[in-house]
């Protein structure tokens, strides 16, 4: 079968769902991507099929915030509303224009997009194709499902195809591929779509190497701190944590991304690697603690790998959540904006390390995302709904 994967154009969108990609093209099927970016060029490098739609994340928090400025002014539990305004409204519009010409040249018997990519599911359903939702996290909550449903309905409604669309829930698809351990808990009951659970699986190019010094033998803890791949606005909270990591006997590999002035940290202990950009699948089995932003991708990739971590939520209406849950399961810890500093960045990492409760259950969320399905177990799904 032909299979098209789309994808919003950002790694921790793309990453997610590359391995679903790699196991059906695995079973024989023939996968093209749709995205765009830095991650369509590294894709396409790589030797994938790849249609370039371009959809800018960025420009579309600046539209919502010019739109509607007081969704800017939300506390963290209500900033679903920002998201759904982002994803559900501005995003999925853009997506749905360019994927329906994707749609008409490729010819797929199934798409399957990421899930926040929403507009991926009016414009298969648009032209009569099956469509599976592909998880890179938590469950939205219930009022943002319900919102992007009736937003997703409303754009359905005009142009070509439009009786095709469905209103309410089923514009979504038929299936929901949910990579999130029961573990870390859910933001609602049910979701408005048939689920399967699928193991997530950190994933990057072959090509991608880690920092020699990783590889070689050491003697102290090594601590990975990533902000994700956008964080031209957190230099503050990248100063904070290297300043709260300097007086521990410990490496760190401080992913910091292409848009951080190295000057701008101020002066850094001799531990202290910064690298704009590193493989953090291959990254995961080489250190001691993770330290991030509270990202879905980040957070299950480090829990797949058994590590203790500290999330430091910043914005993203999903990092709070993530965060709290990883200190409910007693895997983590988290600092809030307004506990962040470098004493408690410390503290929280010192605790981390000495304290083997937390290596503990770290171990035991591992396990549990070892015993989901692997990607392959839910290809034949996949080919069942395509026929």
């Amino acid at each position: 079968m032909r299979v098209l994967i789309s994808s919003l154009p950002a790694f921790g969108h793309v990453y997610p769902v590359m391995p679903m990609a790699e196991a059906l093209r695995s079973a024989g099927h023939d996968v093209a991507l749709a995205t765009g970016g830095a991650p369509a060029a590294r894709l396409d490098a790589a030797g994938w099929t790849v249609h370039r739609v371009e959809a800018d994340i960025g420009a579309a928090v600046g539209q919502v915030m010019r739109e509607r400025p007081g969704l800017g002014r939300l506390e963290p539990p209500d900033r679903w509303q920002v998201a759904a305004a982002m994803f559900g409204d501005v995003l999925a519009a853009a997506l749905d224009e360019q994927l329906s010409d994707v749609l008409d040249d490729a010819r797929p018997d199934l798409v399957v997009y990421e899930e926040l990519a929403m507009g991926g599911a009016v414009a298969a359903a648009r032209a009569g194709v099956p469509a599976v939702r592909h998880g890179v996290g938590p469950w939205s909550p219930p009022q943002m499902e319900a919102t992007c449903a009736a937003s997703l309905s409303a754009l359905g409604r005009s142009g070509a195809g439009a009786d095709r669309v469905p209103e309410g829930p089923e514009v979504f698809g038929q299936l929901h591929l949910d990579v999130w351990p029961a573990a870390l808990g859910r933001q609602g009951t049910s979701l408005p779509l048939p689920a399967a659970p699928v193991r997530p699986s950190a994933w990057t190019e072959d090509d991608q190497p880690v920092p020699q010094w990783l590889r070689e033998p050491r003697t102290r803890p090594v601590v990975y701190l990533t902000l994700g791949t956008v964080t031209a606005g957190e230099v503050a909270v990248l100063r904070d944590v290297l300043a709260g990591l300097a007086d521990l006997d410990v490496d760190v590999l401080a992913a910091v991304g292409g848009d951080v002035d190295p000057a701008d940290l101020g002066p850094l202990a001799p531990g202290v690697h910064l690298e704009e950009f590193v493989p953090a699948a291959r990254v995961f089995d080489l250190v001691d603690v993770v330290v991030h932003h509270g990202g879905s991708g980040t957070l299950l990739g480090a829990s797949a790998a058994g590590l203790p971590q500290l999330a430091l939520p910043q914005r993203a209406h999903d990092q709070f959540p993530n965060s709290a849950a990883l200190r409910r399961q007693g895997c983590g810890l988290d600092l809030l904006p307004e506990h962040l500093n470098p004493a408690a960045v410390h503290d929280a990492v010192a605790r981390l390390l000495g304290d083997e409760r937390h290596r503990g259950a770290a171990r035991r969320l591992a396990d549990e995302i070892a015993a989901q399905p692997d990607p392959a177990a839910v290809v034949p799904d996949l080919e069942d709904l395509a026929a």
